[in-house]
């Protein structure tokens, strides 16, 4: 398999759309609310549609559905880190005050330290990419019902 630049080059867009997500809810002070943070999903999954739109327009819509996964998960994972990292530096080193006032907003009395949250963080992404890869490859696979799909029928 030739080396691929489209899940880098996606999963850098995805990661850097969701830090100025973050940062343009941190202006207006709805960053420390854990309901706005839902819209990573869409910022995810539009960004890993636009991945393997690009990746099966390249191969002209002739590839393998392992191969198709792989780029989209590729691209999630290259996301999930870059927004990992910048969370982590965020909590640890801009606003360290952040994960009690989002502990606030949630009225409990949990002890949240900065790993277990950039641990929770990364858990998330890396499930988010695994779940679209399946989700998307469903639509951008290619069919068997077709004369050609019917020669593998029993």
């Amino acid at each position: 398999m030739k080396q691929n630049k489209i899940s880098p080059l996606f999963g850098t867009y995805i990661g850097c759309a969701m830090i100025a997500y973050f940062l343009l809810l941190s202006l207006v002070d709805l960053h420390k609310k854990p309901i706005f943070s839902a819209f990573n999903l869409i910022i995810m999954g539009v960004g890993l549609y636009y991945t393997i739109s690009k990746y099966k327009n390249e191969q002209n819509g002739v590839f393998k559905y392992l191969n198709g996964f792989w780029v989209i998960f590729q691209a999630g994972i290259i996301a999930t880190f870059i927004i990992v990292a910048f969370f982590a530096l965020y909590i640890t080193e801009l606003n360290d005050g952040i994960l009690t006032e989002m502990l606030t907003t949630w009225k409990t009395s949990y002890d949240l330290t900065p790993g277990f949250a950039v641990l929770g963080l990364a858990l998330m992404g890396f499930s988010t990419s695994v779940i679209c890869a399946l989700l998307l490859m469903q639509l951008f696979k290619r069919s068997w019902n077709t004369k050609e799909g019917r020669k593998h029928e029993l």
